[in-house]
Protein backbone atom coordinates (compact mmCIF):
# COMPACT_ATOMS: atom_id res chain seq x y z
CA UNK A 1 0.00 0.00 0.00
CA UNK A 2 2.97 2.10 -0.24
CA UNK A 3 4.43 4.17 -3.45
CA UNK A 4 8.05 2.19 -3.70
CA UNK A 5 10.44 4.25 -6.25
CA UNK A 6 13.97 2.79 -7.97
CA UNK A 7 16.02 4.44 -9.72
CA UNK A 8 16.85 2.12 -13.26
CA UNK A 9 20.05 3.14 -14.91
CA UNK A 10 20.08 2.92 -19.36
CA UNK A 11 22.77 4.08 -21.97
CA UNK A 12 21.80 7.30 -23.21
CA UNK A 13 21.42 5.56 -26.41
CA UNK A 14 18.81 3.64 -25.46
CA UNK A 15 16.46 6.52 -23.78
CA UNK A 16 16.76 8.92 -26.93
CA UNK A 17 14.93 6.17 -28.63
CA UNK A 18 12.30 6.22 -26.02
CA UNK A 19 12.33 9.83 -26.69
CA UNK A 20 11.94 9.57 -29.98
CA UNK A 21 9.30 7.19 -30.02
CA UNK A 22 7.33 9.06 -27.24
CA UNK A 23 7.46 12.15 -29.40
CA UNK A 24 6.45 10.30 -32.40
CA UNK A 25 3.61 8.80 -31.03
CA UNK A 26 1.92 12.28 -29.60
CA UNK A 27 2.71 13.92 -33.39
CA UNK A 28 1.15 11.30 -35.59
CA UNK A 29 -1.99 11.16 -32.64
CA UNK A 30 -2.00 15.18 -32.98
CA UNK A 31 -2.10 14.97 -36.78
CA UNK A 32 -3.89 12.14 -37.37
CA UNK A 33 -7.58 13.79 -36.07
CA UNK A 34 -7.58 16.01 -39.39
CA UNK A 35 -10.31 15.65 -41.72
CA UNK A 36 -9.43 15.16 -45.35
CA UNK A 37 -12.00 17.35 -46.54
CA UNK A 38 -11.36 20.00 -43.89
CA UNK A 39 -7.71 20.24 -45.14
CA UNK A 40 -9.19 20.46 -48.63
CA UNK A 41 -11.15 23.28 -47.68
CA UNK A 42 -8.75 25.04 -46.63
CA UNK A 43 -6.25 24.60 -49.24
CA UNK A 44 -9.27 26.30 -51.84
CA UNK A 45 -8.88 28.55 -49.37
CA UNK A 46 -5.25 29.59 -49.72
CA UNK A 47 -5.37 28.80 -53.33
CA UNK A 48 -7.87 31.07 -53.58
CA UNK A 49 -5.64 34.35 -52.33
CA UNK A 50 -2.07 32.71 -54.06
CA UNK A 51 -3.28 31.47 -57.56
CA UNK A 52 -4.22 32.89 -60.51
CA UNK A 53 -7.65 32.99 -61.42
CA UNK A 54 -7.55 30.46 -64.34
CA UNK A 55 -5.32 28.22 -61.82
CA UNK A 56 -7.94 28.46 -59.09
CA UNK A 57 -11.17 27.56 -61.45
CA UNK A 58 -8.82 24.76 -62.23
CA UNK A 59 -8.17 23.66 -58.86
CA UNK A 60 -12.05 24.34 -57.42
CA UNK A 61 -13.23 21.95 -60.34
CA UNK A 62 -10.90 19.32 -59.85
CA UNK A 63 -11.38 19.23 -56.04
CA UNK A 64 -15.39 19.77 -56.05
CA UNK A 65 -16.13 17.71 -59.13
CA UNK A 66 -13.45 14.57 -58.84
CA UNK A 67 -11.48 14.20 -55.88
CA UNK A 68 -14.52 14.61 -53.51
CA UNK A 69 -16.56 12.42 -55.54
CA UNK A 70 -13.90 9.20 -54.84
CA UNK A 71 -12.65 9.72 -51.60
CA UNK A 72 -14.79 8.51 -48.52
CA UNK A 73 -16.17 11.85 -46.15
CA UNK A 74 -15.05 10.66 -43.22
CA UNK A 75 -11.45 9.53 -44.26
CA UNK A 76 -8.69 11.34 -42.22
CA UNK A 77 -6.00 13.06 -44.14
CA UNK A 78 -2.82 10.66 -42.52
CA UNK A 79 -4.90 7.55 -43.50
CA UNK A 80 -4.11 8.04 -47.12
CA UNK A 81 -1.70 6.02 -48.31
CA UNK A 82 -0.53 5.63 -51.87
CA UNK A 83 -2.88 2.38 -52.51
CA UNK A 84 -4.99 4.54 -52.28
CA UNK A 85 -3.69 7.37 -54.95
CA UNK A 86 -3.18 4.34 -56.96
CA UNK A 87 -6.79 3.37 -56.26
CA UNK A 88 -7.84 7.04 -57.64
CA UNK A 89 -5.86 6.57 -60.48
CA UNK A 90 -7.69 3.98 -61.91
CA UNK A 91 -11.01 5.16 -60.91
CA UNK A 92 -10.09 8.67 -62.93
CA UNK A 93 -9.72 6.75 -65.90
CA UNK A 94 -13.29 5.67 -66.22
CA UNK A 95 -14.95 8.61 -64.43
CA UNK A 96 -17.69 10.88 -65.97
CA UNK A 97 -17.38 8.82 -69.25
CA UNK A 98 -19.99 9.09 -72.27
CA UNK A 99 -20.17 6.08 -74.63
CA UNK A 100 -17.16 6.07 -77.22
CA UNK A 101 -14.97 8.39 -75.18
CA UNK A 102 -11.58 8.21 -73.02
CA UNK A 103 -9.58 9.70 -70.19
CA UNK A 104 -6.14 10.31 -71.57
CA UNK A 105 -2.85 9.57 -69.26
CA UNK A 106 -2.47 13.57 -69.50
CA UNK A 107 -5.66 13.90 -68.61
CA UNK A 108 -5.35 11.76 -65.07
CA UNK A 109 -1.82 13.37 -64.57
CA UNK A 110 -3.32 16.64 -64.35
CA UNK A 111 -5.52 15.71 -61.77
CA UNK A 112 -3.09 13.77 -60.13
CA UNK A 113 -0.54 17.44 -60.26
CA UNK A 114 -3.69 19.11 -57.95
CA UNK A 115 -3.59 16.39 -55.55
CA UNK A 116 -0.38 16.36 -55.28
CA UNK A 117 -0.11 20.16 -54.67
CA UNK A 118 -2.50 19.99 -51.89
CA UNK A 119 -0.18 17.06 -50.21
CA UNK A 120 2.43 19.19 -50.65
CA UNK A 121 0.80 22.49 -48.79
CA UNK A 122 -0.17 19.74 -46.09
CA UNK A 123 3.15 18.79 -45.41
CA UNK A 124 4.82 22.12 -45.37
CA UNK A 125 2.09 23.15 -43.50
CA UNK A 126 2.87 19.98 -41.12
CA UNK A 127 -0.72 18.80 -41.51
CA UNK A 128 0.37 15.48 -43.02
CA UNK A 129 2.92 13.01 -41.42
CA UNK A 130 4.90 11.65 -44.12
CA UNK A 131 6.36 11.58 -47.99
CA UNK A 132 4.00 12.82 -50.41
CA UNK A 133 1.64 9.78 -51.79
CA UNK A 134 1.52 11.72 -55.39
CA UNK A 135 5.21 11.67 -56.47
CA UNK A 136 6.18 9.28 -59.02
CA UNK A 137 2.46 8.16 -59.71
CA UNK A 138 2.22 9.74 -63.00
CA UNK A 139 1.30 8.11 -65.97
CA UNK A 140 3.45 7.79 -68.87
CA UNK A 141 1.85 10.40 -71.38
CA UNK A 142 1.79 10.45 -75.34
CA UNK A 143 1.13 14.24 -76.29
CA UNK A 144 2.03 14.17 -79.92
CA UNK A 145 -0.83 15.31 -81.64
CA UNK A 146 -1.53 16.36 -85.54
CA UNK A 147 -4.39 18.95 -85.43
CA UNK A 148 -4.84 20.62 -88.97
CA UNK A 149 -7.53 22.58 -89.77
CA UNK A 150 -8.57 23.93 -93.29
CA UNK A 151 -10.38 27.58 -93.72
CA UNK A 152 -13.19 25.20 -94.56
CA UNK A 153 -13.00 23.84 -91.45
CA UNK A 154 -12.65 27.12 -89.39
CA UNK A 155 -15.70 28.22 -91.30
CA UNK A 156 -17.72 25.24 -90.27
CA UNK A 157 -16.91 26.04 -86.80
CA UNK A 158 -17.54 29.55 -86.90
CA UNK A 159 -20.46 28.99 -88.78
CA UNK A 160 -22.13 25.88 -86.13
CA UNK A 161 -20.71 28.01 -83.10
CA UNK A 162 -22.94 30.85 -83.85
CA UNK A 163 -25.99 28.79 -84.74
CA UNK A 164 -25.29 27.26 -80.93
CA UNK A 165 -24.71 30.24 -79.13
CA UNK A 166 -23.39 33.60 -80.62
CA UNK A 167 -21.18 33.65 -76.79
CA UNK A 168 -19.76 30.73 -77.97
CA UNK A 169 -18.67 32.34 -81.74
CA UNK A 170 -16.95 35.25 -79.78
CA UNK A 171 -14.65 32.83 -77.56
CA UNK A 172 -13.79 30.83 -79.99
CA UNK A 173 -12.89 33.58 -82.67
CA UNK A 174 -10.63 34.95 -79.56
CA UNK A 175 -9.08 31.93 -79.10
CA UNK A 176 -8.48 31.92 -83.15
CA UNK A 177 -7.09 35.41 -83.25
CA UNK A 178 -4.74 35.26 -79.97
CA UNK A 179 -3.78 32.17 -79.33
CA UNK A 180 -4.74 33.13 -76.00
CA UNK A 181 -5.29 30.11 -73.43
CA UNK A 182 -8.43 29.40 -72.05
CA UNK A 183 -8.03 30.50 -68.88
CA UNK A 184 -6.18 34.05 -70.09
CA UNK A 185 -9.28 34.25 -71.90
CA UNK A 186 -11.76 33.78 -69.05
CA UNK A 187 -9.29 36.02 -66.73
CA UNK A 188 -8.81 39.20 -69.47
CA UNK A 189 -10.21 42.43 -68.39
CA UNK A 190 -11.12 45.41 -70.03
CA UNK A 191 -8.14 47.83 -68.81
CA UNK A 192 -5.92 44.73 -70.46
CA UNK A 193 -7.14 45.90 -74.11
CA UNK A 194 -6.05 48.60 -75.91
CA UNK A 195 -7.98 49.68 -78.62
CA UNK A 196 -5.90 52.62 -79.79
CA UNK A 197 -2.34 50.79 -80.22
CA UNK A 198 -4.29 47.75 -81.21
CA UNK A 199 -3.16 45.16 -78.48
CA UNK A 200 -3.75 43.06 -75.18
CA UNK A 201 -1.14 43.42 -72.59
CA UNK A 202 -1.93 40.32 -70.47
CA UNK A 203 -1.46 40.73 -66.86
CA UNK A 204 1.52 38.32 -65.43
CA UNK A 205 -0.52 37.45 -62.66
CA UNK A 206 -3.21 35.46 -65.53
CA UNK A 207 -0.48 33.64 -67.67
CA UNK A 208 0.59 30.66 -67.20
CA UNK A 209 4.53 31.43 -67.46
CA UNK A 210 3.74 34.47 -64.95
CA UNK A 211 5.19 37.15 -67.32
CA UNK A 212 3.47 39.40 -69.31
CA UNK A 213 3.10 39.45 -72.95
CA UNK A 214 1.58 41.37 -75.81
CA UNK A 215 -0.83 40.00 -78.15
CA UNK A 216 -1.40 42.05 -81.33
CA UNK A 217 -5.44 43.21 -82.37
CA UNK A 218 -6.29 42.19 -85.98
CA UNK A 219 -9.12 44.11 -87.20
CA UNK A 220 -11.01 40.94 -87.26
CA UNK A 221 -10.57 41.01 -83.56
CA UNK A 222 -11.16 44.56 -82.80
CA UNK A 223 -14.69 43.94 -84.61
CA UNK A 224 -15.22 40.61 -81.99
CA UNK A 225 -13.88 42.99 -79.22
CA UNK A 226 -16.61 45.42 -79.74
CA UNK A 227 -19.81 43.45 -80.53
CA UNK A 228 -18.51 41.94 -77.07
CA UNK A 229 -18.24 45.53 -75.52
CA UNK A 230 -21.48 46.92 -77.07
CA UNK A 231 -23.99 43.48 -76.87
CA UNK A 232 -23.16 42.74 -73.06
CA UNK A 233 -22.80 44.99 -69.89
CA UNK A 234 -19.15 43.77 -69.17
CA UNK A 235 -17.70 45.99 -65.77
CA UNK A 236 -14.09 44.58 -65.91
CA UNK A 237 -13.70 41.37 -67.21
CA UNK A 238 -14.19 40.53 -71.30
CA UNK A 239 -16.08 37.16 -70.71
CA UNK A 240 -18.45 38.30 -68.11
CA UNK A 241 -21.33 36.50 -69.53
CA UNK A 242 -20.05 32.68 -69.62
CA UNK A 243 -18.78 30.25 -67.67
CA UNK A 244 -16.15 27.37 -68.56
CA UNK A 245 -18.99 24.99 -67.60
CA UNK A 246 -21.11 26.39 -70.57
CA UNK A 247 -17.91 26.42 -72.79
CA UNK A 248 -17.57 22.71 -72.03
CA UNK A 249 -20.97 21.82 -72.89
CA UNK A 250 -21.65 23.94 -76.16
CA UNK A 251 -17.90 23.02 -77.51
CA UNK A 252 -19.27 19.18 -76.89
CA UNK A 253 -22.05 19.90 -78.63
CA UNK A 254 -20.50 21.57 -81.51
CA UNK A 255 -17.72 18.53 -81.85
CA UNK A 256 -21.43 16.35 -82.97
CA UNK A 257 -22.26 18.16 -85.63
CA UNK A 258 -18.93 19.72 -87.40
CA UNK A 259 -17.31 17.07 -89.61
CA UNK A 260 -13.70 17.96 -87.76
CA UNK A 261 -15.01 17.15 -84.51
CA UNK A 262 -12.75 14.17 -84.40
CA UNK A 263 -9.15 14.04 -85.51
CA UNK A 264 -6.82 11.11 -87.20
CA UNK A 265 -6.45 9.62 -83.82
CA UNK A 266 -9.57 9.47 -83.29
CA UNK A 267 -8.99 11.80 -80.38
CA UNK A 268 -11.80 14.61 -80.16
CA UNK A 269 -11.13 18.05 -81.18
CA UNK A 270 -9.82 19.92 -77.99
CA UNK A 271 -10.49 23.41 -77.05
CA UNK A 272 -6.96 23.99 -76.57
CA UNK A 273 -6.30 22.83 -80.13
CA UNK A 274 -7.17 26.34 -81.52
CA UNK A 275 -4.17 27.91 -79.79
CA UNK A 276 -2.09 25.33 -81.81
CA UNK A 277 -4.04 26.55 -85.26
CA UNK A 278 -3.24 29.74 -84.26
CA UNK A 279 0.52 29.04 -84.08
CA UNK A 280 0.17 26.84 -87.25
CA UNK A 281 -1.13 29.74 -89.33
CA UNK A 282 1.65 32.41 -87.95
CA UNK A 283 4.11 29.63 -89.33
CA UNK A 284 2.24 28.95 -92.44
CA UNK A 285 2.40 32.85 -93.03
CA UNK A 286 6.20 33.44 -92.56
CA UNK A 287 6.19 34.31 -89.01
CA UNK A 288 9.10 33.60 -87.57
CA UNK A 289 9.54 31.13 -84.88
CA UNK A 290 10.82 33.44 -81.79
CA UNK A 291 7.88 35.40 -82.49
CA UNK A 292 5.54 32.65 -82.30
CA UNK A 293 6.70 31.21 -79.25
CA UNK A 294 6.56 35.13 -77.60
CA UNK A 295 3.14 35.76 -78.62
CA UNK A 296 2.28 32.41 -77.17
CA UNK A 297 4.47 33.23 -73.93
CA UNK A 298 6.48 29.84 -74.02
CA UNK A 299 9.52 29.48 -71.89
Amino acid sequence: GKRYRRNVIYQKSVVDKFYRQWEKDIFENLMGNFSFFEKLAEYLEYASSMKSVGNYRQIITVITNIIKKFFDKKIKLNDIKRFHIDEFRTWRKTFNLSNGETITNATVNRTLAVLSNFFNWSIMREYYNGANPCSNMKLPENNTREVKLSAENIKEIFDTAQQIDNRLYFIIAIALLTGMRRGEIFSLRWNEVDFDNFRIILSQKNTKSKKSRVIPISYALRDILLQIKNSFNSHEFVISFYTTNILQKQWNKLLKIISCGFLNDGSKLRFHDLRHVYAQSLLDSGVQLEDIQALLGHQ
